[in-house]
């Protein structure tokens, strides 16, 4: 159950990686992340206020935590994605966004098994490979390609963006830890804190940036299912390392690019490249090996 929840993390994200990406082809990608976290805290407050009865000292830090790294990281990735290869920013970025709670879980003395942790090694290989291999460069640059790893084996893209590829990657796998630490009470205020502090961080930078803001509404339609699936997806996390393991289900729910990849397929009619193709199937084996591990 806790391994399936993970899952639905990533499934979460990659929904509203999708929404928000097809926002930040008409309004800058700062707004999109500072308005979608804004619509997530007020959806969350309605449900969390009648329903979760007081915020914890605990899920509210540790929460508040979590929001400060989610803000730092979407500002790294965006400016790594602005300065280098794109394909290879992502690549790096959710590999490393995996293995950061991967590796605080082993040494806080989780132990999964032989299986497990080889379903692991593959999933870890699948989100390089489907984030990296991506035919398209971005929603603002659909004619531009991007071949991830691939191209900087051949020396067709400079290194450029990798600072910036691993501070976020960092700081996304801190998010997973830091929402790891916040155990007791409802699930939900950790998350309304997360939300919360990012969008006021992220606000902070808007203002001193002053990027336009104005949208239509389908724009705004798109920032609230953004918004909306990402929070899903934080509470789904949050419930899930309260039953199983962070060093399985942080790495299950960094599996984000999956689900992203196949709605851009199917709703947008993007192709996949043969690299991704084959990070589908490292993800696959990976989960069936972890099913196959036992309890995650």
């Amino acid at each position: 159950m806790a391994f399936f929840l993970g899952l639905l993390t990533a499934l979460g994200f990659g929904a509203g990686d999708f929404f928000g990406g097809l926002a930040s082809r008409r309004i800058p990608a700062l707004v999109v992340a500072c308005y979608s976290q804004i619509l997530a805290t007020i959806a969350l407050l309605v449900i969390a206020l009648p329903l979760a009865g007081l915020p914890g000292t605990q899920a509210l830090l540790w929460g508040g935590a979590s929001g400060l790294a989610l803000a730092l990281g979407l500002l790294a990735y965006y400016h790594g994605l602005a300065e280098g290869s794109m394909g290879l920013v992502a690549a790096v970025t959710g590999v490393i966004s995996a293995l950061v709670p991967l590796l605080v879980g082993l040494v806080m003395g989780e132990q999964p098994g032989p299986l497990a942790l080889a379903g692991i090694a593959a999933i870890v290989v699948a989100i390089g490979m489907i984030s990296g291999g991506s035919r398209k460069a971005s929603p603002r640059r659909l004619d531009e390609p991007v071949r991830g790893l691939m191209a900087l084996a051949r020396g067709e893209h400079p290194v450029r963006g990798l600072v910036d590829a691993t501070i976020a990657g960092v700081c996304f796998g801190l998010v997973f830890v830091f929402l790891n630490e916040a155990e007791a009470g409802s699930p939900l205020w950790p998350v309304v804190a997360t939300s919360a502090v990012g969008a006021l961080a992220l606000l902070v930078v808007m203002l001193i940036r002053r990027p336009q803001t104005g949208m239509s509404r389908s724009t705004l339609v798109l920032l609230s299912l953004a918004g909306l699936f990402q929070a899903a997806a934080t509470v789904a996390f949050v419930v899930a390392v309260r039953m199983g393991l962070l060093s399985i289900i942080a790495v299950a729910g960094a599996l984000s690019p999956a689900p992203t990849a196949l709605m851009a397929r199917f709703f947008q009619a993007e192709r996949m490249s043969w690299v991704q193709l084959t990070g589908f199937v490292f993800a696959l084996g990976g989960i069936v090996l972890i099913v196959l591990g036992g309890p995650g």
